[in-house]
């Protein structure tokens, strides 16, 4: 057991390690600091409350309903213009698909299975999705 411990601290290291991880923890810190994204985000989930409020209504309003969901496209749209906001999505997908990834590989290694029809197959050696090596 302790050796099964010690590798997954290990395997977490080097994840921490990772440029993915280095580049997402980077991008979320430029985020924080740009005033204009965090505004554009906060908006765009006003918005996205706005819409779900009325529609949580008994007697729903289709034009106030139009209005909100007119409001919040734009609010969408702000946010997916904006460019550090477009780098943390970025980064974000790429961590997400190391450590999708990192979990096939393991679960192939555990069962022999990948859980997915065409995922990874746990040998490196024909992966072209693989950026952990």
């Amino acid at each position: 057991m302790k050796d099964v411990l010690l590798q997954a601290e290990k395997l977490a290291t080097a994840i921490l390690d990772s440029e993915i991880y280095i580049n997402m923890r980077k991008m979320e810190h430029d985020f924080t600091k740009d005033a204009m994204a965090t505004k554009v985000l906060s908006e765009t989930a006003e918005k996205r409350s706005a819409v779900e409020r009325i529609l949580s209504e008994n007697d729903l309003d289709h034009n106030a309903l139009a209005a909100a969901a007119k409001d919040l496209e734009d609010a969408e749209e702000s946010m997916n213009r904006n460019e550090t906001i477009k780098a943390l999505k970025e980064a974000r997908s790429q961590f997400s698909a190391m450590m999708t990834n990192v979990n096939q590989i393991l679960r192939f290694v555990i069962t022999g299975e990948t859980g997915e029809e065409g995922g990874c197959n746990g040998s490196c050696d024909s992966c072209s999705g693989c950026h952990a090596h």
